[in-house]
């Protein structure tokens, strides 16, 4: 079974690895020259078999696509408040989709408010915010 992993072009990075077997990478090299392919492709293969042996891939899926939102949406709420700092005040803010909702006085109307506008992870913080390190990491 072939897992499909995030396969879209603009998800491409440059990657060093250190310590990486110098002869081991020619011969990779050499086996990717004849089959017309590139060492990345080779290595892509082989770290996506490697990936398929775990059974708990969906759920490393789900804490990375709630680590990205998350991200996403603490840098839509970081840029409106810094747009407009003296406007931040008291209450809880709603940020979901890349974009900040609105602020609310209470959480629970925050809260209903992402059920109804919120298509995905919403994140809602207590205004004034105060930056700290939040470390979503997984539960294991």
């Amino acid at each position: 079974m072939m897992i499909e992993l995030n396969k879209r072009q603009g998800k491409r990075r440059i990657v060093a690895i250190r310590g990486f077997d110098e002869e081991l990478y020619k011969i990779a090299k050499m086996y990717a020259s004849l089959e017309g392919r590139t060492v990345a492709s080779i290595i892509e293969e082989a770290l996506q078999r490697w990936v398929e042996e775990r059974s708990d891939i969906e759920e490393l899926r789900l804490w990375l696509r709630l680590e990205e939102a998350y991200r996403e949406n603490l840098e839509a709420l970081r840029k409106k408040l810094e747009e407009a700092p003296g406007e931040q005040g008291e209450g809880y803010a709603l940020a979901c989709n890349g974009k900040v909702v609105g602020v609310f006085s209470n959480y629970e109307d925050a809260a209903k408010e992402a059920q109804v506008k919120c298509i995905g992870y919403a994140l809602i913080v207590r205004l004034p915010l105060v930056e700290e390190e939040v470390e979503l990491g997984l539960p294991w």
